[in-house]
Formats: structure tokens, C-alpha cells, sequence
């Protein structure tokens, strides 16, 4: 088996506010990042697959179809994007790295078996929110 890890890019905004919390535990849990008006990032998303390398192509995995699946299931309905307000996943549950990492998991796992029949598998998601904040699934 052999790992392939692709990365992609793109920027979106949130606010860090959970309905749960008042106005001062959603100030004190998040800090700056509960800015009434919200900050953006520019998101970095490694998505590593493992499979056997192909006798015939010499690929562990069809990067096009990877890029395809990209686009598709994160880039498109991510990119741009005000989180809180845009993505519905996203209306009642706090848009932390941790909650995108899981919804950039469902999409891509929901996808994936369309997307490779037989293989490779979906390894990791890896997510990097700025230089120090990554979250891995």
C-alpha cells in the first residue's frame, strides 16, 4: 500500500459563536475569533488516500478524479463563502476547524464510492486553519 496526499486551498470567513453559550461564554470560549462581523481564513485541506499502485498507470490513485471530487464535494460549496451564513451545514453548528474537518469528511465519504469503486480509500483530512491551528481526521 502507498499514501498519495494532494493539497488544495481556499479562503472563507466565520464567526466562532455558539447559540448555546451567552454573548459573554461565547466572548470568553472564543475570543477574537467571535468578532460580531466574523474573519476569514485561507483554509489549506490535505486529503491523503492509500491504495495499491497500478501495474498498469504506475498510480496508487487517479489524481484528476481526486481533483474532481475536490472541487466538487469542498471547493465549490466552500470557497467564497461566509460559513455561518452560506453553508447549511454550518446555520447551527459552530464553524470551528473541528466541525469542518467532520463535514469535509461526510462529503467526501458520501462521494468517495462513486467517485473510486474499488479504491483507493479515503486516509486523511487534514486541515490547516492558519499556521498553528490544524485539525487531522
Amino acid at each position: 500500500m502507498l499514501r498519495v496526499t494532494k493539497r488544495y486551498v481556499f479562503s472563507a470567513s466565520h464567526r466562532l459563536h455558539s447559540p448555546l453559550l451567552s454573548e459573554e461564554e461565547n466572548s470568553v470560549v472564543y475570543g477574537k475569533c467571535n468578532n460580531p462581523h466574523g474573519h476569514g481564513h485561507n483554509y489549506e485541506i490535505e486529503l491523503t488516500v492509500k491504495g495499491k499502485v497500478d501495474a498498469v498507470t504506475g498510480r496508487a490513485v487517479d489524481l484528476g478524479a481526486l481533483d474532481r471530487i475536490a472541487q466538487r464535494e469542498i471547493l465549490q460549496p466552500l470557497s467564497h463563502r461566509n460559513l455561518n451564513e452560506e453553508v447549511a451545514a454550518f446555520r447551527e453548528v459552530v464553524p470551528t476547524t473541528e466541525n469542518l474537518a467532520r463535514e469535509v469528511d461526510r462529503r467526501l465519504r458520501q462521494a468517495w464510492p462513486e467517485a473510486f469503486p474499488g479504491g483507493p480509500e479515503l486516509e486523511t483530512i487534514r486541515i490547516r486553519e492558519t499556521d498553528r491551528n490544524i485539525c487531522e481526521i
